[in-house]
Formats: structure tokens, C-alpha cells, sequence
């Protein structure tokens, strides 16, 4: 009987024990998500504030701000309906905005520095030579602002200045010298890395950041799958400056017509292949004409294009003919070797395929009379956007390699007389197409017109 009683008194003391323990760890608990919440709400509250005093100060300048913030534009596309969280900003160690802005009259930003440094901030205008456009300006080059950074109580403003070219399209430049004041670079998001960048124009749209009215992108998944590729590389207009100064500027009338007739067909190429959403690459001598002289080669007489196979859209063929193109020619088929001419107002448009495998990248071509096929090797590449002549387009990131595979170290030599399967240093035989296989894998429309 006395263990029995023991038993009891040891269990009763034990279980008293726990219940104080759990009252002491559930009032310990309760004070602490108390004291997290006024921490998170007292946060919040300065960072409305913040946000409020960037909103005004830059309003009041005429600046307008549109939130660009990839993980904000993020947590929005998560939303149903749109709408973000202040906190969610407050949590962030630096918030991204943008501002749009005229290239030949870029904005005024020493108000709005003052103005940002009375109210606490620490701020940095990053500079750096704008986007050149024309050769004749390679050399009158003057710095505009770039990017903004500010700091206070340890929350980062970064805002990145897109300018508008041509009204086609809208262009950052890099943030070099970012952490100057401390900026977490590894939390950069547009001119990392030194590099440029380029996106499409946008609709905004107004956003609501708890009693905040903030601007963002209208199609905010859009935008974020843009910004994923938006790698901008400039035309080399000290260069082009260089070839011209060499070998002079053909501006005779039939030069400039052909130049005015590429541009078309750029335009509509895009618009097409846009469309059938098939990316696509300046190739070959229209790849070589941006890269030497910033221009098209007028000699050349077609335009070159580059597409991955992987990218191939059955209805390319009807939708080129639909913008008033004529299909000149298909060689190959779709898993080796193919290619499309079309003409369009006595231009002809080649479509190069390429394909990937372990020995690189490659593109076919087929001798029509005989049914040799053609293999032109590159070495590796990825694609970046580039400019020529207003138009937005991609272009081999390393154009230089690309460029050398297929013309050799002297494509800064203007060379006329052009072989296009045995100049190129690239070009190696690769078989014959069986002569039984011939009216499948030759096709030639207007047999006026020559081979590729």
C-alpha cells in the first residue's frame, strides 16, 4: 500500500509538473508571436512610410516609378485576384522599380537626389554611356544616368531607367560600380553582371499594396518570362566607323532600296515568326553585315536567318505566304538538312535550320543538281537581342565565334565574290541525298531563281 501511495504522489507531482511547463511555454510563446507581430507591424509602418516618401518624391519630380520587383511581380502572378502584401516587400532586403525615359533627353535626377538624402536616404546616380544608334555618334558618346540605388534603415531602392528606342523597344544599361554605398549585388536583378538588357513596351496597370497605389506591369507573368532572356549585347559602331572609313558607305540608289527591302523583311519575318512564337537569329551575311558594319551588306542580295529545329512550326510555310512572301525553295527535311527561301519584292529570305548534336551546332545545305548535302559547323552559342537599324532582333551572344566559323579571320575583308559551299571555312560535305528521295528533299518553285 505505501508503493501504491508513492506511485500516486510521484505521478500527481509529474503531471503538475507538465502543466506548468505548458502553461509556461504557451504564455512564453504567446508573448513572443505578440512581440513578432509588433515587430513585423512596426516594420511594416516604416516601410509604408518609406514607400510612401520614394512615391512623392519622385512624383513630384515628374518620374514616374513602375514596380519591376521579380519576386513582387511573382507573388502577385500568384494572386487571385492581383494584389501584394506590404510585408511581403518589407521582408525584402532591396525592392526594384523602373522609370521610362527619353534617350535624347534623359532625366534630370539631382532634385530628386536632394530630395531622397533630406529624408534619410544614402544615394548613387550610376552612369554610363547611353546606346549608340548611328555611326556617326561612336565617338560623341556622353554618359547618362543608368540606375538609382538608395539605402535607409537597412531597406534598398533600386531603380533601373529603361529608355525608349525608336518606340520599339525599351533598353537598360549595366550597373557598374553598383556597390559603391554597399548594395547587395547578388541581389541585382536588371545590369548584373556589366551586362545591357532590352524588353518590349508594357501596359501598366494600378496595383494595390495594402492603401498604397502602385503601378506594375498589366501581364506580370509576361513580363517576368521576358525578363528571363533579356540579355542586350550593342552594335560595335567604333568598328562599323572603322570599315566604313576603310572602305566607304555604298549609298547609291539601288543600295539604299535594297537596304530599305531588308528592313521589310526583317519587320515581317518577326511579325510571322512572332507570331508562330519560332525565335530567330541574324545568320550568315545578314548576321555578318550587323557585326562589321552595323548595317546590311548590300552587295549580299537576301536576307539570312537562323531558327533551332526544335523551334520548327508546321504552318511557317502558309504563314510566310499569308504576309505576301512566295516560297522560292525547301531542301532537306525537317530532321536533317532543311531549309526555306522565300521571295518577297525581289529579295530572297533564306531560312536557316540548325541542329544540336555532340559535335557542336550545325546548319545543312544542298547542291540541287547533284544532291550533295552540306554540314556547316559552329561552335556552341546562346542568343542575345541586339539593334539593327531600329529593329529588335537576336543575334549569337559570341558573335565574334560565329562569325569566324563561317568567314574566317578576315571577315573584315568586304569579299564579293561568294561561293556558299566552298568559301565558307566551316562547310564540309555530308553525304548525298538518294536520287529516289530527290522530289522530296529538292524543291525549287520558280526554277528561274538560283541554288542556295
Amino acid at each position: 500500500m505505501q508503493v501504491l501511495h508513492a506511485f500516486v504522489i510521484v505521478c500527481t507531482s509529474s503531471i503538475a509538473f507538465i502543466l506548468v511547463q505548458m502553461y509556461l511555454a504557451r504564455f512564453i510563446t504567446s508573448e513572443s508571436e505578440n512581440y513578432d507581430a509588433c515587430a513585423i507591424a512596426e516594420k511594416d509602418e516604416v516601410s509604408q512610410i518609406v514607400l510612401r516618401d520614394i512615391l512623392a518624391i519622385f512624383s513630384q519630380q515628374g518620374i514616374r516609378l513602375v514596380l519591376v520587383d521579380k519576386l513582387a511581380l511573382e507573388a502577385i502572378s500568384r494572386k487571385n485576384p492581383p494584389g501584394l502584401n506590404l510585408h511581403f516587400l518589407s521582408s525584402q532586403v532591396v525592392t526594384t522599380f523602373a522609370t521610362i525615359a527619353n534617350l535624347k533627353s534623359p532625366p534630370d535626377l539631382e532634385n530628386s537626389l536632394s530630395d531622397l538624402q533630406e529624408v534619410g536616404f544614402r544615394v548613387d546616380i550610376l552612369t554610363g554611356p547611353g546606346i549608340i544608334l548611328d555611326v556617326r555618334h561612336a565617338h560623341a558618346n556622353a554618359n547618362i544616368p543608368l540606375h538609382i540605388v538608395a539605402e535607409r534603415t537597412g531597406w534598398w531602392l533600386h531603380v533601373v531607367i529603361l529608355y525608349d528606342i525608336h518606340g520599339s523597344f525599351l533598353w537598360h544599361g549595366p550597373a557598374t560600380g553598383v556597390t559603391t554605398l554597399g548594395f547587395p549585388e547578388d541581389m541585382l536583378q536588371y545590369g548584373s553582371g556589366g551586362r545591357e538588357g532590352v524588353l518590349d513596351w508594357f501596359d501598366v496597370r494600378s496595383s494595390k499594396l495594402d492603401d498604397l497605389e502602385i503601378e506594375v506591369p498589366a501581364n506580370t507573368s509576361e513580363f517576368l518570362a521576358e525578363t528571363a532572356n533579356s540579355t542586350f549585347i550593342s552594335c560595335n559602331y567604333t568598328r562599323a566607323k572603322e570599315f566604313f572609313d576603310t572602305y566607304n558607305d555604298d549609298t547609291s540608289g539601288e543600295a539604299l532600296y535594297f537596304k530599305a527591302k531588308v528592313l521589310q523583311i526583317i519587320r515581317l519575318s518577326k511579325l510571322v515568326l512572332e507570331s508562330l512564337e519560332v525565335p530567330f537569329w541574324l545568320s550568315s551575311g545578314t548576321c555578318l553585315g550587323w557585326f562589321r558594319q552595323c548595317d546590311v551588306i548590300p552587295y549580299s542580295k537576301d536576307v539570312d536567318i537562323g531558327v533551332w529545329i526544335k523551334h520548327y512550326h508546321p504552318g511557317i510555310i502558309d504563314a510566310f505566304v499569308a504576309k505576301g512572301f512566295w516560297l522560292h525553295s525547301i531542301f532537306g527535311r525537317v530532321n536533317d538538312s532543311y531549309e526555306l527561301s522565300f521571295g518577297y519584292s525581289g529579295v530572297k529570305l533564306d531560312i536557316f535550320f540548325f541542329y544540336e548534336d555532340s559535335r557542336g551546332m550545325w546548319n545543312g545545305g544542298t547542291e540541287f543538281t547533284s544532291g550533295q548535302k552540306y554540314r556547316y559547323d559552329f561552335p556552341k552559342f546562346q542568343l542575345c537581342w541586339t539593334e539593327l537599324m531600329g529593329i529588335k532582333v537576336r543575334v549569337p551572344c559570341d558573335t565574334l565565334s560565329y562569325i569566324e566559323a563561317n568567314y574566317g579571320d578576315q571577315w573584315f575583308e568586304p569579299i564579293k565574290e561568294w561561293d556558299w559551299n566552298k568559301s565558307p571555312p566551316n562547310a564540309r560535305t555530308n553525304g548525298y541525298w538518294p536520287e529516289l528521295e530527290w522530289r522530296e528533299v529538292i524543291q525549287i518553285f520558280y526554277p528561274e531563281a538560283e541554288d542556295s
